[in-house]
């Protein structure tokens, strides 16, 4: 299962991410869920240093399954814009697949 936590301060907006874990929905290199996830995260974080001039940090960890993204400094629109349409990509995939292979829940930080 991809467990993924979405990263909220006090007031409850997001500021970012922690994927981990595989889907198991197929074999490694079939796995249609662990892809559309990994392209989905992958085109986030290219998109905000692209698109924005929000700082954050950022890891991948294709080995364990990672995903690290956290929005730094000063609130940035655009950044947390693509944030957001993030968030609806995985309640997309969760939606289509079921939450036995993409559990979301909030982590306040």
């Amino acid at each position: 299962m991809i467990e993924i936590e979405i990263l909220r301060d006090k007031s409850g907006r997001a500021v970012g991410i922690r994927s981990l874990g595989h889907a198991d929905y197929a074999d490694s290199g079939y796995d249609i869920i662990c892809a559309a996830v990994s392209a989905l995260e992958l085109n986030f974080a290219n998109s905000v240093a692209e698109l924005t001039d929000a700082k954050f940090e950022t890891h991948f960890g294709e080995e364990e399954g990672s995903f690290d993204f956290v929005l730094l400094g000063k609130r940035n629109e655009n950044a947390e814009l693509l944030l957001k349409s993030l968030l609806l990509g995985y309640a997309a995939i969760r939606q289509e697949y079921g939450s036995e292979y993409l559990l979301i829940k909030d982590q306040e930080v």
